[in-house]
């Protein structure tokens, strides 16, 4: 087990599909397929075989593999890792995209006179 594993609170694991609205503390792993939208001031991580569609609003999200369809507002950050793919607007101050990884839209990064109004 990794150590991602052993820190991450909630599992919606592989071949498990959810529609709807997902509110949650800690982090949130997505292996399975995800429909809707997700409120956080915490961390998501979609895994390799996690499939997001909808509008995502948390603190972090880490795309390590997987494939992400949605509007994001991340107001700490959001990383992308190989083989992950994203698709769809971003804000966040931070957007790290790793050499191998896919993104298809568009970002705006606001600084910090944006952020704290």
């Amino acid at each position: 087990m990794t150590q991602e594993q052993k820190d991450t609170a909630s599992l919606l694991g592989s071949g498990s599909e959810f529609c709807g609205k997902l509110t949650f503390f800690g982090s949130v792993r997505i292996e399975g397929k995800f429909e809707g939208e997700i409120l956080s001031e915490d961390t998501l991580i979609v895994a390799a075989g996690g499939n997001v569609k909808g509008e995502i609003s948390v603190g972090n999200l880490i795309i390590t593999g997987g494939l992400v369809d949605a509007k994001i507002n991340a107001s700490h950050s959001v990383e992308l890792h190989p083989p992950g793919k994203l698709s769809g607007e971003v804000t966040t101050p931070t957007f790290q995209i790793e050499k191998g990884a896919i993104f298809h839209g568009q970002c705006v990064m606001p600084d910090e006179e944006e952020s704290s109004d």
